[in-house]
């Protein structure tokens, strides 16, 4: 059997994996979500200014068990992902790529939003949390601007996603009909 890898990537805060989820919900399908193999988010903030300062190289930025968990997937496959057809690790296994452009301010404020709905007892997402929106100034911006110049050029659909997320859900999956 094929494979057919929809990609869907934006900022974080864009609603990835709110779509990706609807979208296999309605058309069947499985999801691969790229945070659950990503360490990006593990690397100490000085590594992440010097990737940064370096061009940002995406093949650095490893994701170890996603190619092959996608290649282990038959049928259709969601692929959540903020870097879509310009990881080289995974780019080349993409049917259709799928942006969601979100403004910075709304992907932020939706992030926290989503985050603050987390256990506000627990003092390590108390500190992750403090140290996420403390980075934003230091290379958060920075490196929305390197995927908005990278990934965003690759998509074969772009949609605005500051609409009801019904009518995204609805032209996105009018668009993929298409295809």
């Amino acid at each position: 059997m094929t494979r057919t890898v929809v990609s869907v990537s934006g900022p974080p805060g864009a609603g990835k994996s709110t779509l990706v989820h609807a979208l296999a919900g309605t058309m069947g399908g499985v999801v691969v979500e790229y945070d659950d193999y990503e360490v990006i988010t593990s690397w100490p903030p000085d590594r992440v200014i010097a990737w940064l300062d370096a061009d940002a190289p995406l093949e650095e930025v490893i994701a170890p068990g996603l190619y092959d968990s996608l290649m282990a997937k038959t049928g259709l496959v969601f692929l959540e992902t903020p870097f879509g057809r310009a990881c080289p690790q995974t780019g080349g296994l993409i049917t259709t790529s799928i942006w969601l452009e979100c403004p910075n301010d709304v992907a932020l404020a939706r992030k926290i939003s989503s985050l603050a709905t987390l256990d506000l007892e627990n003092k390590e997402f108390a500190a992750f949390m403090l140290g996420w929106l403390q980075a934003y100034d230091a290379f958060t911006r920075r490196a929305l601007a390197v995927q908005r110049e990278r990934v965003k050029p690759t998509a074969d659909l772009c949609i605005g996603v500051e609409t009801n997320p019904n009518e995204v859900l609805s032209r996105v999956i009018l668009s993929l009909k298409k295809v």
